[in-house]
């Protein structure tokens, strides 16, 4: 098990369905609390703020799902989002953070923050079960889905044999196929290992609530990774396990 919970949301804000969405009212009411209502209505960029809001929580609730053990009811209300401070602007260059923040259910807390890729924002997010005071190390990635020459650039019956059977039952579509491969060698190539060697599964349930866990060699590891695919697009989130300054202090 791992002692850091990561997890990620990707909005393909070209996608048409998150345009003009702060202005559907039954919408904002069913996602956001009050005090989340007022902070979209008063942003300049209402759009923004409601769909860095819903990437936030889609985020919190997958890393609360590991602390808890299990997936809660995701009721998007439940799940409250404060910021550490004023918005940024959309109009940054991509991948600049523009929120920072924290993502609360109950008792339980994980630190999130929303970045801006071209057409898209990103919500990564981490909580460690045993808080030690260090702020572990995430590596993101947002990436095309049809992005020529990628690892997954095939038909979906093309890219099945690249998993293990157990991965495989995991897999429902071309887009959660690849954000697995992108996840699987990505990581990999952190830890320096056959790519092989490690396998990306879930334990059986719902599709939305099965949490992705990493095995090497068919082993528990002390990685995390958490994956999302939005429209034209998927990203990932990993912690490879032992963050770089304990790695030197251990040595």
């Amino acid at each position: 098990m791992s002692s850091v919970c990561v997890g990620n949301d990707v909005v393909d804000l070209e996608n048409p369905r998150t345009d003009g969405r702060a202005t559907d009212e039954r919408f904002v009411g069913r996602v956001l609390d009050e005090d989340e209502q007022e902070t979209v209505r008063l942003s300049a960029e209402p759009d923004l703020e409601l769909w860095c809001h819903w990437a936030a929580k889609e985020a919190g609730f997958k890393i609360i799902s590991k602390l808890i053990g299990a997936p809660p009811p995701f009721v998007h209300r439940a799940f409250k989002v404060t910021w550490d401070g004023p918005p940024g602007s959309a109009a940054v260059e991509p991948g600049a953070v523009v929120r920072r923040g924290a993502v609360t259910y109950g008792e339980h807390r994980a630190c999130v923050s929303v970045a801006t890729h071209p057409g898209a924002l990103h919500a990564v997010g981490y909580a460690p079960r045993n808080p030690s005071g260090r702020e572990p190390v995430v590596h993101p990635r947002v990436a095309l889905l049809d992005a020529p020459g990628s690892s997954w650039e095939a038909a979906l019956e093309d890219l099945l044999p690249r998993f293990t059977a157990r991965e495989a039952d995991a897999v429902y579509s071309r887009a959660s196929a690849a954000v697995r491969l992108g996840a699987r060698a990505d990581l990999a190539s952190r830890i320096e290992v056959r790519e092989d060697r490690l396998e990306i599964v879930c334990a059986p349930g719902p599709t939305s609530q099965r949490p992705p866990r990493v095995l090497l060699d068919g082993e528990e590891t002390e990685a995390d990774v958490s994956l999302s695919h939005d429209g034209r697009l998927i990203a990932w989130a990993l912690w490879t396990g032992i963050d770089p300054i304990e790695r030197k202090e251990a040595g």
